[in-house]
């Protein structure tokens, strides 16, 4: 896991960016999350967008990784499992509220 922070505009996305491209060449799992300052009041938003994704990319994997991935997140997290599964669902609940909400303003801004 790495943390980048700075000030606004010194080019945190562009080396995260950087550093996505060669992971993803060699089919390594890239994850990240943006602490975002509207969010502030969401707890741990940022790691749950991470984990959201992990899950996107795990899904589009075979069954048999799939399972493997799960036993060792099982493993992993033990009895806080259920407490990440939680996080995580309701994180993406509000990422697809907040895409319906954008969708819904383009709409109505170009009728």
């Amino acid at each position: 896991m790495m943390l980048v922070s700075g000030y606004a505009g010194i080019g945190k996305s562009a080396l995260v960016q950087e550093i996505y491209k060669p992971i993803t060449q060699k089919r390594g799992y890239f994850i990240w999350g943006k602490f975002d300052q509207f969010q502030r009041n969401i707890p741990y938003s940022a790691i749950a967008n991470a984990l959201q994704k992990l899950v996107q990319q795990l899904l589009g994997e075979s069954d048999e990784q799939v399972q493997q991935w799960r036993s060792r997140l099982l493993a992993a997290l033990g009895n806080n499992g259920q407490i990440i599964i939680e996080l995580v669902t309701k994180q993406a609940e509000r990422n697809k509220i907040a895409r319906l909400n954008l969708v819904a303003g383009q709409k109505a801004s170009s009728a």
